[in-house]
């Protein structure tokens, strides 16, 4: 996988950039995943309930170690992040970006704009290689093919928020307590992002 994302991006212009950083993390994450799944022609819904489902839509959102952290700015997030111990792992941004191995030590996970755009590029030219979007999904988890339903059934209660009409999922069987406790999670964190990007 490439490490760098100019390599998969489009070029933003600066009020796109500008956009993106006005307002909640939550209202810049979900505007980041909606642009990038128009830009990479992703399933509606899909990036945006990978982002529910990784960090809640949380643009600066980061796991140090396993520990989560919301910072309200892209510069506490910044802080943060450079404050982390180097063997300690890193997921930062939107779409939780192993920061350690994707982006070097740069910051650019915590800008929703580029991180979303990275993402739907991996996940579009995921699907493309190996014939399915559940694929993708799992390799973006980087997961096994055993926890392919588990992640399946994750993103697939986010998408009911996200896009009920989707039907990409609809092979895998995901009825359970624990598929409406998500589904209702990323629903008030939606409602949230929502409010907060008008």
């Amino acid at each position: 996988m490439r490490d760098a994302p100019q390599e998969l991006l489009p070029v933003l212009g600066p009020d796109v950039q500008a956009t993106a950083l006005a307002g909640s993390p939550r209202a810049a994450c979900l505007a980041a995943t909606r642009r990038a799944e128009e830009v990479h022609g992703l399933p509606t819904g899909l990036l945006t309930a990978i982002a529910l489902a990784e960090s809640g839509l949380h643009a600066y959102a980061l796991s140090i170690g396993g520990r989560a952290y919301f910072p309200e700015t892209q510069e506490a997030a910044r802080v943060l992040y450079a404050g982390a111990a180097p063997n300690r792992s890193v997921m930062a941004g939107c779409v939780q970006v192993n920061a350690r191995v994707h982006a070097r030590n740069s910051f650019w996970p915590l800008d929703p704009m580029t991180s979303a755009d990275w993402a739907g590029g991996m996940m579009a030219r995921w699907a493309g290689e190996m014939g399915s979007w559940s694929e993708a999904l799992r390799r973006w988890h980087g997961g096994s093919p055993a926890s392919t339903q588990r992640l399946v059934c994750r993103v697939r209660a986010k998408m009911e928020v996200t896009n009920p009409e989707s039907t990409i999922f609809d092979s895998f069987n995901c009825g359970s307590a624990l598929t409406e406790r998500t589904r209702r999670n990323g629903a008030a964190h939606l409602v949230v992002a929502e409010q907060q990007l008008r």
